[in-house]
């Protein structure tokens, strides 16, 4: 980032045994959960309703207060901050975003920084590095959140969240409340952003399809906060711990699991001499680009990369063989049509 005098580096982030007890409740929200994230990793909350993953995620910041157990940010328990400090350096995005309202976007995204002080000049060098790195036009620092878009304010809260470059960011539902091609388009700009500042971060979703592709890991959680699995999401798909994972992750599992590869990461056979009309980018997930043959007819589809050239040909049979092994097949030289194709001269 930017500004020298805000740098941190992403720190580990390790929950022992922290469970949270309601009183009078029979059973605790949160039991026993362990876990540990990796410095700059994303860990994915995920379970049903009432299973305690939005509990979990708020010990950290110390909105709830563990029953017992202990929570380690970069080694330290967060019992032994003080709650007000604690949260200035942990970056917190919510689904309902929660901007003020009366305040502009350049003020919304430097509310942090003003409360530790920072000078207006640096607050405002900041907000601009900040907008221009979350894809918001310099035109919008004077508006106000209801002159947004719903897509706009989420990334305004993600800008404020990474005011104060927090080493851990809490993200509850962030995205919730976006309607789905906005929502798939903030995952992938999100997934950008994360690329390149490398936090930690804790993350929560009902949905396992968004799980599987935001979560470097993912905690399935249980009714009454007991982990069922934690692992990479290739790890959870190929290898579900147990009956009730089995079914939260769903039946077409092998199909989720098309959807942690790419076309540019598949050895592809070469045209030889064999064009398809369908022209998928290598960037696309196999899981998509199997959808786009089923729909196309089956012919196949030519790989472009970003430049233009020819990475190779996605077939249903190469696709297809990620569902049993995890990976597709040795490729087979694409079968060359009966007549020579003018484009292959190109």
């Amino acid at each position: 980032m930017g500004d020298q005098s805000t740098q941190s580096s992403a720190e580990t982030l390790e929950f022992r045994d922290a469970t949270k007890r309601y009183p009078g409740s029979a059973k605790a929200a949160v039991e026993n959960l362990s876990l540990e994230v990796p410095a700059g990793e994303i860990c994915v909350l995920v379970g049903p309703s009432g299973c305690g993953k939005t509990t979990a995620m708020r010990m950290v910041n110390r909105m709830i207060d563990m029953t017992s157990g202990d929570i380690l940010l970069g080694g330290r328990s967060v019992k032994q901050r003080k709650p007000s400090e604690l949260r200035r350096d942990i970056g917190y995005v919510i689904q309902q975003v929660g901007l003020f309202p009366h305040r502009s976007i350049a003020d919304n995204i430097g509310t942090v920084p003003g409360l530790l002080g920072w000078d207006k000049a640096r607050i405002g060098a900041r907000v601009d590095e900040l907008m221009e790195l979350v894809g918001l036009d310099d035109e919008l620092r004077n508006r106000y959140p209801a002159q947004l878009s719903g897509g706009q304010q989420q990334r305004v809260g993600v800008a404020r969240a990474l005011a104060a470059d927090p080493s851990v960011m809490l993200m509850d539902e962030p995205f919730g409340a976006i309607d789905p091609i906005n929502r798939d388009r903030l995952q992938d700009e999100f997934l950008r952003l994360q690329a390149l500042v490398r936090k930690t971060i804790v993350f929560v979703t009902h949905d396992i399809d968004e799980a599987i592709k935001m979560g470097d890991r993912i905690a399935i959680l249980r009714e009454g906060g007991h982990l069922a699995q934690y692992g990479t999401p290739a790890d959870i798909l190929a290898n579900p711990a147990d009956e009730f994972v089995a079914r939260f992750v769903g039946a077409d599992r092998g199909l989720k699991r098309l959807s942690l590869t790419t076309l540019g990461e598949l050895e592809l056979p070469q045209p030889n001499g064999h064009r398809p009309v369908l022209r998928l980018p290598d960037t696309m997930s196999a899981r998509d680009a199997l959808s786009a043959l089923l729909t196309d007819g089956g012919d196949g589809a030519l790989v472009l990369q970003q430049d233009g050239e020819v990475h190779g040909i996605a077939t249903i049979a190469v696709l297809g063989g990620l569902l049993s092994e995890g990976r597709p097949p040795a490729p087979a030289p694409a079968p060359a049509p009966a007549t020579a194709d003018p484009e292959d001269e190109a």
